[in-house]
């Protein structure tokens, strides 16, 4: 219990984000312009994530979604951008890469196999993709990273531009990352692990928490208390990440220590990854178009 205190107690800290240390003869935060310099707005790219050998539904980034390759929907949303001066696609297949030259995305290179495989992580492409521009194109450096994966087709150009607006009005505070969020679909307290010791015990996700009001409350049990006390918690649809290169150059990982939030309706929500989600999202994007004919 102790042990789940402490935890609770950092993560009510965490959620507090309290500012950075005060120049107090200035009255702002003193921030290291290396890693939180201002933006260069010529130098905001996309990098879209599109391998092959997609196991649930074969070729997926490159399958037809409403007329054109699932990964056409954020190349455009990358090329359409009215802040996005440069977009890329970084995949390990030279069939992909054609077609997403096609779609007027840039695809330089081939992504190694090595960083390629199922389990292959953002930060490794992200830091291929950085090391490439840096060995390759010097000069030409991203001031900020715009992840936009496929699997997101309901993604507007305009919800695109409005989450790095918003991260463009902080850049002046020490953000490293900000991701798109929902609100949680299912309670979150109320899921569990199977004990890894004997396989039919349930050992619950979140064992302890705190008051939605008062983070020194501390909740032993929140499955078993009413949910109008407890934090509202947020899932990360994964549909816009933006990313400071320092964050992956410094912290190596793609979230680092100050993560933004952006917020998105549950109605842009459509995950794509068995043939009858892929039928429902195209239900959903096919309404999306027809809404944005009429208006």
């Amino acid at each position: 219990v102790d042990v789940c205190r402490a935890f609770v107690a950092t993560l009510a800290m965490k959620q507090e984000a309290p500012a950075p240390a005060l120049d107090h003869a200035a009255k702002k935060p003193r921030l290291d312009k290396e890693t939180y310099g201002k933006i260069d707005r010529e130098r905001i790219y996309a990098v879209v994530p599109a391998r092959a050998g997609s196991k649930g539904i074969k070729g997926k980034n490159i399958k037809d979604f409403c007329g054109k390759p699932l990964m056409g929907w954020a190349v455009e949303n990358g090329v359409k951008s009215k802040h996005i001066s440069r977009t890329f696609v970084s995949t390990d297949s030279e069939e992909f890469r054609k077609i997403a030259m096609s779609l007027g995305a840039e695809v330089p290179f081939l992504r190694p196999v090595e960083i390629s495989h199922d389990t292959a992580t953002d930060y490794q492409l992200l830091d291929h993709f950085l090391q490439w521009m840096e060995e390759h194109e010097p000069e030409a450096q991203p001031s900020l990273l715009i992840q936009l994966r496929p699997t997101a087709p309901c993604v507007t150009p305009a919800e695109v531009d409005a989450a790095i607006e918003r991260f463009l009005q902080h850049e002046d505070e020490p953000w490293d990352s900000l991701r798109s969020v929902t609100p949680a679909d299912h309670e979150p307290f109320n899921m569990y692990f199977l004990d890894t010791g004997n396989g039919v015990g349930l050992k619950p996700l979140l064992p302890v928490t705190h008051h939605k009001d008062d983070p020194e409350q501390i909740i032993e049990e929140p499955q078993s208390v009413a949910r109008q006390i407890l934090p509202k918690i947020y899932w990360h649809n994964a549909y816009i990440d933006i990313i400071r290169p320092s964050c992956i150059r410094v912290h190596k990982n793609c979230m680092g220590k100050r993560c933004l939030s952006f917020h998105m309706g549950e109605e842009c929500n459509a995950d794509i990854d068995t043939p009858e989600q892929w039928a429902a999202a195209e239900v959903k994007k096919r309404a999306q178009m027809a809404a944005a004919e009429a208006a």
